[in-house]
């Protein structure tokens, strides 16, 4: 089989398509990216999830490309003290959002920089994170209104799978303040207005120097549509969402089948 010439640029979305069930990358899919690497293609993540939640996974790779992180809220360097490119939350809905929740006992984290802020830890909201070692947690307690400058990403969370509900009476109350994104049944990540993942993977792009033919996309759910839409080869896995399956280019086996992997090998390799 042949590769593609023309990718340049591999994004992947973390959760359901880099990661397998167990929330890590198989030693296929690690060779796969480090083969693409080797041949001139850079390789990135493209996540929800923010930098230092997705860093350890870019290390096990051997990637050296910006990640591009809370939904495409942030693109940075692994190493890098500042962002390359970043989009903030307004101080205000920050805090309207945060009020609300704690009136009412909804759990939220918030991103800053690298650190995750929550008012209370409770490890079972965070069990995605399960593998990450060195998690960067601030606890702040009742001083949450102290800390809502400069915020890229909200995250509600609700374990009962009640987390649309939330989500519904905060749009209400903050009427377009902000958007959601990345409905996961147990959590919706709330992002300023205008940030996709294709919108990180644009300044990317543009910052390589490449065309959306240049760029293959993964991913499996409804935050990835945006990016699967503007790549030039979109991947998605056997255990994507019905709706991110109509856009591919490319149908793969699943995150538990090395799905990324064999894509790797025959669309770039």
């Amino acid at each position: 089989m042949s590769g593609n010439n023309d990718i340049k640029l591999i994004a992947l979305d973390l959760d359901g398509t880099l990661l397998n069930s167990d929330k890590l990358i198989t030693p296929r899919t690690v060779a796969a990216l480090q083969a693409a690497m080797q041949k001139g293609v850079h390789v990135t993540i493209a996540t929800g999830r923010m930098l230092m939640g997705a860093a350890q996974f870019a290390q096990q790779v051997g990637m050296h490309a910006p990640l591009i992180c809370c939904n495409g809220g942030v693109v940075q360097g692994v190493d890098d003290d500042e962002p390359l490119f970043v989009r903030h939350l307004p101080s205000e809905t920050v805090r309207g959002i945060l009020s609300i929740c704690h009136e009412h006992g909804w759990y939220a984290n918030w991103y800053i920089g690298r650190d995750v802020y929550v008012e209370h830890f409770d490890k079972d909201y965070f069990y995605a994170y399960r593998t990450i070692k060195d998690f960067p947690l601030k606890e702040v307690g009742d001083r949450f209104l102290d800390d809502t400058d400069d915020v890229i990403q909200c995250v509600v969370r609700d374990l009962d799978g009640h987390v649309a509900e939330k989500v519904a009476a905060l749009q209400d109350a903050l009427p377009g303040q902000f958007q959601a994104q990345q409905n996961t049944g147990t959590s919706a990540d709330l992002t300023p207005n205008g940030v996709t993942k294709a919108l990180g993977l644009e300044f990317l792009m543009k910052y390589y120097g490449l065309a959306p033919e240049n760029v293959m996309a993964c991913g499996d759910g409804d935050n990835d549509l945006p990016m699967l839409k503007f790549a030039g080869t979109a991947v998605v896995p056997a255990n994507g969402l019905p709706c991110a399956k109509a856009l591919a280019t490319y149908h793969a086996e699943s995150n538990d089948e090395d799905g990324i992997a064999k894509a790797v090998e025959e669309l770039v390799l």
